[in-house]
Order: structure tokens, then C-alpha cells, then sequence
């Protein structure tokens, strides 16, 4: 529906022609002549006679002092008058006519038929000619039409179309009867003549609301216009004629609001406002561009990407049911939260350390000069609090004892002074279980290993192998301080470790050895009839030793040693003797003995000698 461009359209006509149709009032001066006066404020200076007649000036040549000269308006000099821009913040591009769209940079000059467009978090800050001040705000779209003066009269006519977006004016006085300032909008025109005031047109262009904070601006569509003076507003609706003007809510208190923040969030909060349905809240800066720009439903409001250090005004307002915004609260404060803290890395919150050393470590942050850490076993960082100040590094070693932690760090400004702390992390120092210190013996086929409980292990563990680089042939977990294994007879490898309760596992102790001795012969058998006597076993050890004596108790024996389950031992004298065998083990380890075999050696008479008994029978 295009009825209210037409009519906006229709109301610039008759803007013009009316002012066109008025006359411009010159006060003379001491020697003023209408040729002079010609020279000096019309476009032809041939016209100077036309103002004679409409003046009915008799002499041209002499004007009394103090005299109001009728000029009309179509008769004046005409000559541009550009627009500066006096600041940019974030993405703003503008164009010429049909050009492409180029960035918009402070100090361009715009002279009419630009079209200027703002991304998010983006602003732009205007000059007029008149002196009045424009701020285009984030995401609008704002062309520029008429751009004139009215020569040396002080007269600036100035029009602008928003097409999208939101526009903040401070408006000088407009000279009549040509000076004026125009909006043109999808929805209504707003015409003023000196004002503050404010345009805020819907993202679907089809609702424009327009706070005036001092004047008056004269809002009109669909043949109807409202005047709407100073702390007053109107809604204009598509189709719609604007509604009639309704009180803006009071600026918000300013108690409670910081003056110097130093550390981020950039954050505020200020006292509810009785009828304010939401808030919002800007940064500005001195020259009117908006950085930061929010609604809130609550009287607060919390920026992370906060601006530069430097000096800021908060810009809080009311926001009504019909959706318009009350008078202004500039809260000016200084931000001086840089450097920023660094970010911790490690220990991260809630992180074991299982050592005594703590490696701390964090990224570098922008402008710091050192930084200041502090460990405390308080989240207060009251009690038992150590500090250390340094230089730009990323990372510190600091010994701490057994239990519970907190760290945080600043960075240090140029002067060394520490900025705003981070947040501070709890962490737990618990280093994991030392080795038990363990002891093992082997008897009777059997390996037992013992040793004492260790720190906050609640299991221990055991590994065990035949060789040392198989040493976890055998495994075995228990929550007891001792082991008994059946194995084998030979040499064996183990280690020991703690575990805690959630499984972490301490270091392993030294590799031990122990050797399972071979077990004792059986079957001992032996023909004492012969020489040598024949001794013969039963085992699987590796190797034996016989000992024979002529004693029960093996005060003394005849020793011999052999690798297999025989032996040839050279025959004694006639006499009782006992006979024992043992295994022989790894590392000559010997086992246990054999039940001893008593033996009884008959004296020996060789073969030989018989033959004459043989002989004589």
C-alpha cells in the first residue's frame, strides 16, 4: 500500500510551495541601497525591483535604518549546504545515486542524494549546516535529499527519507520562513522546526514512533497531522493517521550506577520504573555514536564485547507499552578494565593435581606487562594466601601442599599495577599413593608378599612374572597388605602399586625377585651292594645334590652334585650311612631334603679273591 509515500510526497510539495510563497524579512542597515541588498542575498540581481515593488520603495538609493524589506523566498540565492560526518562507528557504507556502496569514513562530505546504511552495532554521527547534530543508528537506512541554504540569510532546508532503522536529531532553530528540517518515512513525515527528537521505524516498515524530548515536530500522514511538543510521543501506523500524543515516561534514576568500572562484563543496574515495560540501554560516546545498544525487559543490562577503555555515557531510557521511549538518563562513567585478566587454563576448576608441583598456565592477555597470581586454600583468598608477581610469561610452577586450592590472576598495567583478578578455580592437590614398601618370601611351593597400607590407597596392586620384560604375566588386585601364590619353583619379577578409591593408580615400585625353591626329592633309592653305589630320584629340579654321611644329622658329608636324577657315589668304608638329595634352583637356590636313606656298606672283597674257595670245593 503506497498511500502514505504518496502523501509524503504530497506534504514535501506543499512544503515547498509555501515557502516559496513566503517572503524572507531583511532588517536594514546604516547605507543599505536595494541594488546592494540585491547583490549581496538574490540569485538575479536584475530582480532588485521586484522587491522595490513589492515594498513599495520610492528612493532604492535610501532605506531608512531599521526597516523590515520583504524579500520572497524564490527570489534568494540558493547554494548546498553538505552534511559532515563526524564520526563512525563499526560497518557503514554509503552511496551516490546509483554507485556501488563504498565504506563511510569520518570528515566525508554528503550533499545530497546519498544513501547511507548502517550494519548491526554500527552508528554515524552528522553535522548539518545549520549546526544541528543527526545520529543514524545501528541497522537504518537513511537517504539524503535536499541539502540547501538560503545564501547569507541563515535559512537551511534540510530533508532526509528513513527508510529503516532509528534516527536521533538535535535540531537548531529553523529560520523562517524557508529553513526547515524534514523526515520522510513509509508511514508519516515529521517536520520540526528546532528539536531534540527521536525516529524509530519497525523493521517491517510499517510503524514509526516518534519521541520528542524538547520543540515540536509535526507528524502527518493519511491528511492528518498532530503537533507533538516536547516530552510527548505519537504512533503512526501504516494506513493510519499518527495517534494523538501521549506523555513519555521520566528518565530512570541514576542511584546505584558506577562511575568507574574495572573489570568486565561492562554491567549496571538501576532502579525499576513505574510504567516501563523494558529498558533501553546505550554506550555513547562524547561525539553522539552509539557502541553498545540493548532492550532489556530488567532494570539491567551486561555487555562482554565492551568498547576501548575511555570515557562513556550510559544512555538509559523507558520503554512504554505502546512501545515508546521515555526521556534520556545519561550516566557518564570511565572504563578501566585493561589490560583484562588472563584466561586460565590449567589447572582447570575442579582439577586433581597429583603432584606437589602445580604447573599453572594461562593465555597472554592484550597490553599486560606481567601478571600478579595468588594461590589460597579459601575461595576468599584470606587464609594462607601466597602471591607471586611476574614477568609476561604464560605459565608458573608453584609447590603447593596436599588439599584443597584456589589460584587466580591480573594483569599488570604499565605501571605495574594489578588490573581486575579473574575468576578464581579450586583445584585439589592429591598426589597419588606411593609404592608400598613390600617384602617377599618364598617357602613350600608358595610366594607371599607382604607389606604395609600407604597413603590413600584403598587396593593395592600386584604383577608378576618369569622374565622381566613379562613381568604382568600374572596380576592380582586385593584391598589386604599380603599375598600368598602358589607357583612353581623357579625366579620370579614383581612390583607393587597403590590404587585409590576412583581407580587412579599410583607409580610402581622397584622390580623385586624372588625365587620359589624346587621341591624336594622323592623315591630315593641306592644299591650299596656296588661300586660306586647307585643312588637314583624323583624331582624336576634343574639339579640335585646328594650328600652322604656317615652321621644322622650330616655333620659332615661327601657332596656331590649332578643335573639329573642319578648319581655314581664312590663306595666308603664298611659302616651305617645315611643318604639325603635336594633340588638345586635358580640361582643355587636349594630346596628342601629328601628324607634321609640309611644305608648299611658291607666291607668289599673283590670277585677274585673267591676263586680259590671256588677251586678247593
Amino acid at each position: 500500500m503506497r498511500i502514505p509515500t504518496s502523501f509524503a510526497t504530497l506534504f514535501a510539495a506543499l512544503f515547498a510551495l509555501s515557502a516559496q510563497a513566503a517572503d524572507w524579512l531583511y532588517l536594514t542597515a546604516p547605507g543599505d541601497t536595494l541594488s546592494q541588498i540585491g547583490q549581496t542575498y538574490l540569485k538575479n540581481l536584475r530582480d532588485w525591483p521586484r522587491v522595490q515593488a513589492v515594498n513599495d520603495v520610492a528612493i532604492p538609493e535610501h532605506l531608512p535604518v531599521n526597516t523590515r524589506i520583504k524579500i520572497p523566498v524564490e527570489l534568494l540565492k540558493v547554494t548546498p549546504a553538505p552534511v559532515t560526518v563526524t564520526a563512525v562507528s563499526g560497518n557503514v557504507r554509503y552511496k551516490s545515486g546509483e554507485g556501488p556502496f563504498r565504506p563511510l569514513t569520518q570528515g566525508a562530505q554528503l550533499n545530497g542524494g546519498e544513501t547511507v546504511l548502517s550494519g548491526p552495532r554500527s552508528s554515524v554521527a552528522y553535522r548539518l549546516a545549520d549546526a544541528s547534530v543527526l545520529t543514524q543508528q545501528a541497522s537504518s537506512k537513511l537517504s539524503f535529499g535536499r541539502l540547501a541554504a538560503y545564501g547569507k540569510t541563515g535559512m537551511v532546508s534540510t530533508e532526509l527519507s528513513l527508510e529503516g532503522g532509528r534516527l536521533e536529531a538535535h535540531a537548531t532553530k529553523q529560520l523562517a520562513p524557508a529553513g526547515g528540517f524534514k523526515v520522510n518515512t513509509p508511514v508519516a513525515v515529521a517536520g520540526l522546526r528546532g528539536t531534540d527528537f527521536r525516529l524509530n521505524l519497525s523493521e517491517d516498515g510499517k510503524s514509526l514512533r516518534n519521541e520528542v524530548l524538547q520543540g515540536v515536530v509535526a507528524v502527518a500522514a493519511r491528511g492528518r497531522e498532530v503537533n507533538v511538543a516536547g516530552g510527548y510521543g505519537t504512533v503512526a501506523e501504516a494506513g493510519q493517521p499518527p495517534q494523538a500524543p501521549r506523555p513519555l515516561l521520566p528518565a530512570p534514576g541514576a542511584a546505584g550506577l558506577s562511575a568507574r568500572i574495572e573489570r568486565l562484563p561492562l554491567a549496571f543496574t538501576w532502579q525499576a520504573l513505574p510504567g516501563a515495560r523494558a529498558y533501553r540501554a546505550q554506550v555513547v560516546t562524547d561525539a553522539g555514536l552509539v557502541l553498545q545498544d540493548d532492550i532489556t525487559d530488567a532494570p539491567s543490562v551486561s555487555w562482554t564485547d565492551a568498547p576501548p577503555d575511555g570515557h562513556y555515557a550510559l544512555r538509559l531510557r523507558g520503554i512504554d507499552a505502546t512501545g515508546l521511549e521515555g526521556e534520556s538518563r545519561d550516566h557518564d562513567f570511565v572504563l578501566a578494565a585493561r589490560p583484562l585478566p588472563p584466561d586460565l587454563l590449567a589447572p582447570t576448576l575442579g582439577e586433581r593435581v597429583y603432584r606437589n608441583e602445580v604447573m599453572c598456565s594461562w593465555n597472554a592477555s592484550a597490553e599486560a606487562q606481567g601478571y600478579l597470581l595468588q594461590f589460597s586454600q579459601t575461595p576468599d583468598f584470606a587464609h594462607g594466601l601466597i602471591e607471586r608477581r611476574l614477568p609476561a610469561v604464560t605459565s608458573h610452577a608453584e609447590t603447593l601442599g596436599e588439599g584443597d586450592w584456589h589460584w587466580r590472576a591480573a594483569s599488570l598495567d604499565a605501571a605495574g599495577k594489578p588490573r581486575a583478578w579473574s575468576p578464581h578455580r579450586a583445584f585439589r592437590v592429591q598426589p597419588l599413593p606411593n609404592p608400598p614398601a613390600a617384602r617377599a618370601s618364598a617357602a613350600d611351593g608358595q610366594v607371599r608378599i607382604a607389606w604395609s597400607a600407604v597413603g590413600s590407597a584403598v587396593r593395592y596392586g600386584l604383577e608378576l612374572g618369569a622374565a622381566a620384560d613379562r613381568i604382568d604375566s600374572m596380576k592380582q588386585e586385593t584391598a589386604a597388605t599380603s599375598l600368598a601364590l602358589a607357583l612353581k619353583p623357579g625366579k620370579y619379577f614383581w612390583h607393587m602399586r597403590g590404587i585409590e578409591g576412583d581407580g587412579q593408580a599410583g607409580p610402581w615400585s622397584v622390580v623385586g625377585t624372588v625365587i620359589v625353591p624346587p621341591e624336594a626329592p622323592y623315591e630315593v633309592a641306592a644299591e650299596a651292594g656296588s661300586d660306586p653305589i647307585q643312588v637314583s630320584w624323583k624331582g624336576e629340579a634343574p639339579a640335585y645334590r646328594v650328600d652322604l654321611s656317615n652321621e644322622p644329622g650330616f655333620a659332615s658329608a661327601l657332596s656331590l652334585q649332578v643335573g639329573e636324577t642319578h648319581a655314581a657315589l664312590p663306595r666308603p668304608a664298611s659302616g651305617d650311612y645315611w643318604l639325603r638329595v635336594r633340588g638345586v634352583g635358580a640361582e643355587g637356590v636349594e630346596g628342601p631334603v629328601s628324607a634321609p636313606l640309611a644305608l648299611k656298606v658291607e666291607a668289599y672283597r673283590p670277585w677274585w679273591l673267591l676263586l680259590p674257595l671256588l677251586l678247593v670245593h
